[in-house]
Formats: C-alpha cells, structure tokens, sequence
C-alpha cells in the first residue's frame, strides 16, 4: 500500500466501506480508480482532480494534505489566480507560462487517470492551434530558456511545442 492509499483508507467515515465511497464519488471518478487508490495501485503522481474529488468527498481531508501523502509538494488549497494583468498575455505567451507551471510543478500522469470529463478540474486547454507568430514567441522563449541555463524546462516547453506541431500538421491539408 502507499502512503496516499492508508491515508484515504484511514480517512473513510465511520461505517463507510469502499462501496459507500464509490458511490460519494460517482460522477466525478469511476470505481476502479476509486479501487486502485485505496489498493495503492495508482500512479505515482496522481492528477489534481483525482485528489480534489477525494477531498471533497471525505471529511476533514484537504487537497493539502492529500498531495503530502502522496508525496507531491503541497503548495496552497486555494487555487492560483494570475493578476488582471495577464489578460495582456498572447495566447502563445499563455501557453508557455502553462508549460513554465506545469514543468515546475512537476509531471503528472494524467492520462492513467479515469476522471469524468465533465467534473474534471484542472484539464489542460484545447485551444485552436498555434498561428506561426504565436509559435515564433514561444520558440523564442524556449531559446530564452536554454541561454538562461533552464535545459530541462525549455526541453519541456519544446515537446510541448513539437506535440502540438504534430497536432497542427495532422489537421493540415496535405
């Protein structure tokens, strides 16, 4: 078992079984990640809306505590909210400071994760595609990075890049 696993099992309400929290859960997850997590087979990263849905279901367990016992760094329970000013930003710029976030913050496996698409929190956006300008600014930041020492992000923000080139040549007419 994992850390993560004892502690949702260790937070059940009394009298409830699996069932009773499956249920709670219904909607938001579906049983076998509900199973999985209480038998410690889940990824190791979990995904934040597998954790936020647990947190709101069980009593006295915040998200915090949640992302401790599994090993994540903990950050704040409310989520961030960039200043007005960011309004201001490009759609690449966003994108590229999602990429700065999620790289910093660290991978998670999200794609092993079963959450209802409807009440998932936290899924990235689907955006159109990137125009050539707004794939230029993020090239440029990527350069910026790597003449900034930061390899590993800019390698990061690239992938990003180059998957959602694939994406963009996939929808072109050949």
């Amino acid at each position: 078992m994992s850390t993560l696993s004892e502690y949702l099992n260790e937070h059940l309400p009394t009298g409830w079984q699996k069932p009773q929290l499956v249920e709670a859960l219904s909607g938001t997850l579906d049983r076998a990640t509900v199973y999985r997590y209480l038998a410690g087979s889940h990824p190791r990263s979990p995904a934040e809306a597998v954790l936020e849905a647990f947190a709101a279901v069980l009593p006295g367990v915040s998200v915090v505590e949640l992302r401790a016992a599994a090993n994540l760094s903990t950050g704040a329970e409310e989520p961030w909210i960039p200043p007005v000013e960011a309004n201001r930003l490009s759609y690449a710029q966003r994108r590229a400071l999602e990429a700065f976030i999620k790289a910093t913050v660290g991978p998670v496996d999200d794609f092993d994760e079963a959450v209802n698409p409807e009440t998932a929190v936290g899924d990235p956006p689907s955006g159109p595609a990137l125009t050539e300008q707004e794939r230029a600014e993020v090239e440029s930041y990527v350069r910026r990075l790597h003449a900034s020492g930061r390899k590993d992000l800019a390698d990061r923000v690239a992938a990003s890049l180059e998957t959602n080139s694939n994406v963009d040549t996939a929808k072109r007419p050949g």
